[in-house]
């Protein structure tokens, strides 16, 4: 479900024709931009005309506008952010594209890369933008005004911030001030003057008031606009003005309240009803207006107020929507509780209905809260919950939550389910089991019309609890109770129980049936419509085929996700992040290095958005081994550093391994062996503990290490490691702890040679190559020796001839390895460093450290010198 959003509140309000010009101010707003100040401040409190000096700056700005109206439900991330985005998009349809998937999915991309990708796709565009944030002293929430404050940090000069606010917001004003970034319009600039006074009560109201009636309206309110123009108002009609303007005294709220009652009581009665009982309502039609006050000439009426200037903003360019003035609204609900406090609930609760058929359920919901009508919500809530959870309304959910009695959530054990949801997605678990708890209550206690699907969610949650707390066995008894009581086939409810069923297993370890149940879920939550379920069931699934070497089965299951994904042409959800990752590691085994690392990038980018370290710090490990396949160690080196920030930062413990797993790689690669003991011992984990499914990454790397050092219990800890890796069906650990066995066994020919068909005969299966190539020269020396397969050759570097060697041996001069040799002969060739590193997959700067290396060995000082010194030895 994508909830609707209202239009209205990203519509630029258009000035009035009644609207009075302030030039002055709108050359203070322009000047800043000119200036190329960052950010606009119209700060004052109610009643200043903040609102309409923006939009009449705004209606005549060089730049293009984005303009957002904020509310009280605003102080949410997710909702801030889809309307936010949505406000960009009315100017720039494609701008930040990337992060509405992600919001939408309910999670909040963190402020740095919020800010960084809007700001950055609109340096890309060479786009000019102002924003423009209207009511946002209702924003409190710290992380839009982190997102905020990014957005002032590092603004170019193409995008400018305009906040309207009653009050100072939580940003650096200091510090843009001292920079000149910051231009502000306060209370004292927005007070009419004797001017503006005349000209809007003498000149646009038309009313015959003399020199001193005129100044004492303009010291009685002390040029507040609010105030000068209901003084007005009140005004029009009046039998004795002087009196009027006599009696205006006291604090601005108590002017305003004394011209209000003075302005309704001008007002024909129907007029003052229609006001007083539309005052409810954030924003209204004259349909909805008809619904509520049991009217039929709605539309008259708002025409005759806007004729009136009785503080109506429209809020579109079609006159359909329009708002009260927000203290106008608040003074007119003070009269109507004054005068009709039983009517007020009344009004809500025919409001909720409206919208309810609008489709519109979340302001349904908030009208029948409002009128206290907690049955009608909790109904709202049980029909629509599930659909809001899913669209990422968890923080407005989160707020009705704390809006309803206690009693009537513990009751409703569809309410109590979606809730329990809702707080394991959000990894709240400590919270789920209370919320699970009384659902099973509410249904052993209780007749429902639907109690069995109610009984088989309850199990659904309750496996799915088990398995993320590591209740392998329990997990497994309550999908499959949850799966036998779901006779009727309900597709959502299959999804629930085979998605904990397939979690389960991958832990147990039991690849067979984790694959089948997972497999199952997915299918059925497509089938249901749940794309949360699903996309967890694909990234399960992903994740266990690459972790079991099962290439095909990931690129399969991935690929075609992702096909399904282009067709409908829509945005990659914040899970994708895991099925491009596993994605990206297969065609890295497939050595296709370039579609590897696309697909790892736009990995690493998801997941960044939607700060899913695990997905992150998952693709960097196989990222930096790219990296430092290609020579770049540092750029390798880099990687890591950032996937160990990532993980301090929190994440999930089954990373961790895949991480140490890359450094100790890394760190063998620069012969540092300090280094790679030191990260195995981070792990806990010694080559004397046995052997796990849980362990066998780590005893991997400590096996890489003991070969390095060519220590006397190698062969034992690989032997444990074939042995644990073939009962568990671990294919990829298996194929690797051979490979390295040949390496320890490549004296002995025979050995070498059986352990390197048993592994060919896996990759071959699943088509690895990379894993080959990066092996070494012993390993592709003796793959040749013993008849490397075709589908490889064409993968391992050239081969230099044996009686290259030969003729090396025979002379005083320190022997090349065989790459240098290779690298000797590709020199020989005419090749460039780039073309040298592009056929050999590695960087530029390994092939110039090759070549420094081969001068020195041959005492020469450049090409030509080396290639003749080559061939005079008889080495080409």
């Amino acid at each position: 479900m994508t909830t609707t959003l209202l239009i209205t509140k990203i519509t630029l309000p258009l000035p009035t024709p009644t609207t009075l010009a302030r030039p002055h101010l709108v050359a203070r707003l322009n000047e800043g931009l000119a200036h190329q100040s960052r950010l606009s401040l119209i700060a004052a409190p109610a009643g200043y005309g903040k609102t309409t000096l923006a939009a009449t700056w705004s209606a005549q700005c060089a730049r293009p506008i984005a303009w957002l109206s904020l509310d009280e439900a605003d102080d949410d991330p997710i909702r801030f952010g889809i309307y936010f985005l949505s406000a960009l998009q009315r100017v720039y349809p494609s701008l930040g594209a990337s992060l509405l998937p992600v919001l939408r999915a309910g999670q909040s991309p963190p402020p740095t890369i919020f800010a960084a990708t809007i700001l950055n796709e609109l340096a890309q565009n060479n786009a000019a933008l102002v924003c423009v944030l209207d009511d946002f002293h209702l924003i409190h929430d710290q992380v839009i005004l982190a997102l905020v404050h990014q957005l002032l940090t590092h603004a170019t000069p193409a995008f400018h911030l305009t906040i309207v606010s009653r009050e100072d917001p939580a940003l650096p004003l200091a510090r843009l001030r001292a920079n000149n970034q910051l231009v502000e319009v306060r209370a004292a600039d927005l007070r009419f003057d004797r001017a503006e006074v005349i000209a809007l009560l003498r000149d646009q109201m038309q009313l015959a008031l003399g020199d001193a009636e005129l100044d004492q309206v303009l010291e009685r309110t002390e040029g507040w606009p609010a105030g000068v123009q209901l003084a007005g108002l009140s005004l029009q009609g009046s039998p004795d003005p002087a009196r009027l303007v006599a009696e205006l005294s006291g604090s601005h709220r108590f002017i305003l309240s004394y011209l209000t009652e003075e302005v309704l009581a001008r007002q024909p009665p129907d007029v003052q009803e229609f006001l007083l009982q539309t005052s409810i309502l954030d924003r209204f039609t004259s349909e909805l207006c008809d619904t509520i006050t049991g009217r039929t000439n709605s539309a008259a009426l708002i025409d005759y107020l806007v004729a009136a200037n009785l503080f109506l903003v429209p809020q579109d360019d079609t006159g359909m929507w329009y708002r009260y003035h927000r203290l106008f609204a608040e003074l007119l609900q003070t009269q109507l509780r004054r005068r009709h406090p039983t009517l007020v609930a009344t009004l809500h609760r025919r409001a909720s209905h409206w919208y309810e058929a609008q489709g519109r359920p979340v302001e349904a919901i908030d009208h029948a809260l409002a009128a206290s009508e907690h049955e009608r919500a909790l109904a709202l809530l049980e029909r629509h919950g599930w659909a809001l959870l899913n669209a990422g309304y968890t923080h407005t959910l989160e707020r009705w939550l704390r809006a309803l009695p206690t009693a009537s959530i513990q009751t409703s054990p569809r309410l109590c389910l979606d809730f329990g949801w809702m707080r394991l997605l959000r990894g709240q678990l400590d919270q789920v089991e209370p919320l699970l708890a009384q659902a099973e209550t509410a249904c052993a206690t209780q007749s429902h019309a639907n109690h069995t699907a109610l009984r088989a969610e309850c199990l659904a949650l309750r496996a799915n609890l088990n398995q993320a707390v590591g209740r392998i066995p329990e997990a497994i008894t309550a999908a499959e109770a949850s799966l036998a009581a779901n006779p009727t086939g309900n597709e959502r409810l299959t999804g629930l129980a085979a998605l904990a069923l397939g979690g389960a297993y991958r832990q147990l370890p039991d690849f067979t049936n984790a694959v089948s149940a997972l497999q199952r879920a997915a299918r059925s939550a497509h089938a249901a419509g749940d794309p949360v379920t699903e996309m967890l069931a694909i990234a399960h699934l992903t994740l266990l085929a690459t972790q079991y070497g099962r290439l095909r089965l990931a690129a399969d299951t991935a690929t075609a996700v992702i096909q399904r994904r282009e067709q409908t042409q829509t945005e990659p959800s914040p899970i994708f992040g895991v099925v491009y990752g596993a994605l990206g590691l297969v065609y890295y085994e497939w050595n296709d290095l370039g579609r590897s690392r696309e697909y790892l990038e736009r990995s690493i980018h998801l997941g960044m958005l939607a700060a899913h370290n695990a997905s992150v710090i998952y693709s960097q490990c196989t990222l930096a081994r790219l990296l430092q396949a290609k020579g770049d160690l540092v750029g390798a080196a880099q990687i890591l550093d950032t996937a160990e920030s990532l993980l301090g930062q929190g994440a999930p413990e089954w990373v961790r391994p895949e991480l140490i797993a890359q450094q100790t790689a890394l760190a063998l690669a620069t012969g540092d062996l300090t280094a790679a003991v030191m990260h195995l011992r981070r792990s806990g984990i010694t080559p004397a503990d046995p052997a796990t499914h849980r362990t066998l990454l780590v005893h991997l790397s400590w096996l890489r290490l003991l070969l390095a050092q060519r220590d006397q219990h190698t062969a034992e800890l690989a032997q444990r490691l074939i042995d644990v890796a073939e009962a568990t069906g671990r294919c990829d650990i298996l194929l690797r702890t051979l490979i390295l066995s040949a390496r320890y066994y490549q004296h002995e020919r025979s050995i070498a040679a059986q352990l390197l068909k048993r592994a060919l005969a896996i990759a071959e299966a699943e088509g690895y190559v990379r894993v080959f190539v990066e092996a070494g020269e012993e390993i592709t020396h003796l793959l040749r020796q013993i008849g490397c397969p075709s589908w490889l050759a064409i993968h391992l570097p050239p081969s230099t001839p044996r009686a290259f060697f030969d003729q090396m041996a025979a002379t005083s001069l320190d022997p090349l390895s065989e790459r240098e040799a290779t690298v000797l002969q590709l020199l020989a060739q005419g090749l460039t460093y780039a073309e040298i590193a592009e056929q050999l997959v590695i960087s530029i700067n390994t092939v110039r450290f090759h070549v420094k290396t081969i001068y020195s060995k041959l005492e020469a000082n450049n090409r030509t010198q080396a290639v003749a010194r080559a061939r005079e030895l008889g080495w080409l």
